[in-house]
């Protein structure tokens, strides 16, 4: 199975899924949720993590988790592991508890906390269990309206915070908003960026560039290219021609065949763009075939690693990409 990519560092939001294995149920019985929500406790006191809103339902749960540090795989690998371990004794099974991995999505907390924490605390009602959300025991939504005292865990505060001054106006205001997206059949994460980052384009551009530059992204990562700094080729066509000083014609002319320029531009293209053979070759308009788009690919790799030229020559136009240097003032 692909490797999910995991962004981490201080302070980041996160909303984390995880499903049981074949889609059947992880929670089986009380003991079952409360030992899992022990094991919160237990990963919220040894890393450093905070919960804003949960929900466990039958099969799956759903987490919205700030990390005070840059530990999410290890709190995760914790907190599944024990749980798998627990299910397993109890239930007097073995093997695979969950179905593959984690989903971590990356949240921009200014835009999606409040969204996100709705979302979470409507899934007994989406899934048609009952149609008031705080009726549901095994939810953070009976602690934000009141109905139980919430755990040192989790953190209640910061969103009732958003909703008015005193307690009281904070409760109701909080369950009006809950209430609101009942009529609301929109999941806030379908907007999600490459499957991996939920938030502004200012925050997407600012994760991609400072935690992802110098990432080695697996070709088996989905839709792992998407993520490759949020770059597009007329992106890397500007900068590859400030350096090199040229118009686009050097890029695209038909008589100019595999020319340093050209070898450069196709391999940033292929390295951080999800665009497919067919759009480079467009792009080039068409001067070169797509299956010498990809053997040039692989050829300047090699070339990359051989040449230390060739190995500065990358190194300064990356630079020129990811520094935001004034690549537009170039030659048409």
């Amino acid at each position: 199975m692909a490797r999910p990519l995991r962004i981490e560092y201080e302070y980041a939001l996160y909303h984390i899924t995880a499903r049981g294995n074949e889609r059947k149920s992880i929670f089986v019985d009380r003991n079952d949720n409360e030992k899992f929500l022990s094991y919160v406790s237990l990963m919220h006191n040894r890393y450093k993590v905070m919960l804003y809103s949960y929900v466990l339902m039958d099969n799956h749960y759903h987490l919205l988790v700030e990390t005070l540090e840059p530990n999410l795989s290890r709190m995760m690998r914790d907190l599944n592991g024990h749980y798998t371990i627990y299910f397993n004794k109890a239930h007097k099974r073995y093997g695979h508890l969950f179905q593959g991995r984690y989903k971590a999505i990356l949240v921009d907390k200014d835009c999606y906390l409040l969204d996100l924490s709705r979302y979470i605390h409507l899934n007994p009602v989406r899934a048609g269990i009952l149609s008031k959300p705080e009726d549901y025991t095994y939810s953070s939504m009976p602690c934000y309206i009141g109905k139980k005292t919430p755990p040192q865990w989790l953190n209640i505060k910061f969103v009732l915070e958003q909703f008015g001054n005193t307690l009281k106006e904070q409760r109701n205001a909080y369950k009006r908003f809950v209430y609101a997206g009942v009529s609301e059949s929109e999941n806030p994460l379908k907007n999600a960026y490459a499957s991996s980052i939920l938030g502004s384009e200012e925050f997407i551009k600012k994760i991609t560039s400072k935690y992802l530059r110098d990432k080695d992204i697996s070709e088996q990562v989905p839709e792992s290219k998407k993520l490759r700094y949020g770059k597009n080729l007329d992106e890397i066509a500007m900068a590859v021609m400030k350096y090199y000083d040229i118009d686009k014609g050097v890029l695209t002319k038909r008589k100019v065949k595999f020319n340093k320029c050209k070898k450069v531009f196709v391999y940033l293209a292929r390295k951080y763009t999800d665009n497919k053979l067919g759009m480079i070759r467009k792009f080039l308009d068409n001067s070169v075939t797509s299956v010498a788009i990809s053997k040039l690919f692989s050829r300047t790799e090699k070339e990359i690693a051989e040449q230390k030229y060739l190995r500065k020559d990358i190194k300064k136009i990356e630079k020129l990409l990811f520094d935001n240097l004034d690549i537009y003032h170039i030659k048409t």
